[in-house]
């Protein structure tokens, strides 16, 4: 009878180490620098878009969700009075009526954008500025300087929200691994109380029997 608990004991051990496990890799993935070497920056590079080849302004993120950065920049460009929708007859999104002075003055302004994952794995947001009569390019310096500056502002937006999805995740997975060993906690409890009703009971009719004979 006593190797039932014996038994019980070590599926708790293991049970328990196995999730002590889970929480060090979350710990890990929230802790462990998730940047490329470089970290956020922005570069230009010539670029086919719905509009034809023209100079984009990359900037690479320190986050590898593209439907993250996606989501992230619509909401970023709210901040700028823009509306950002799926450009028609491409694969871009067009943010219209964007106001950025720096950039355009007192006109409104139309960005272009599409995210593409880097060979890191780390997501990198394609934008081109249209002006007009041409795509903003480094040869604008004032204006480049500006739309450099938005865009690494938009990089630590991405990142906290990224590291906000990773505390929830570690969160919930904490909650999840305490409602386990709860769960346990009772479930070996009961086990004990149901052995020692059976110790009881053995006993009772070990009595009963020296009684009859």
């Amino acid at each position: 009878m006593k190797t039932l608990p014996f038994f019980l004991s070590i599926c708790f051990a293991i049970f328990a180490s196995n999730a002590f496990a889970q929480e060090v890799e979350f710990e890990e993935m929230i802790t462990k620098p998730s940047a490329p070497a470089s970290a956020s920056k922005v570069y230009e590079i010539e670029e086919n878009m719905v509009a034809g080849s023209n100079n984009a302004l990359v900037l690479v993120t320190e986050v590898t969700s593209e439907k993250l950065v996606e989501r992230t920049w619509k909401d970023f460009m709210k901040d700028y009075d823009g509306k950002t929708k799926g450009a028609k007859g491409g694969k871009e999104n067009v943010t219209t009526e964007a106001s950025i002075v720096g950039i355009a003055g007192v006109s409104p302004l139309s960005i272009y954008s599409r995210t593409a994952k880097n060979e890191d794995g780390y997501v990198e947001l394609l934008t081109w500025f249209d002006l007009g009569e041409e795509y903003l390019n480094s040869s604008r310096a004032s204006q480049y300087q500006e739309a450099e500056k938005m865009l690494m502002k938009f990089a630590q937006k991405v990142k906290l929200e990224g590291t906000k999805i990773e505390l929830e995740q570690a969160e919930k997975k904490m909650k999840s691994f305490e409602n386990e060993m709860e769960k346990l906690k009772r479930q070996n409890s009961g086990y004990h109380k149901d052995i020692a009703d059976a110790e009881k009971r053995i006993e009772t009719a070990k009595e009963n029997i020296v009684r009859f004979i």
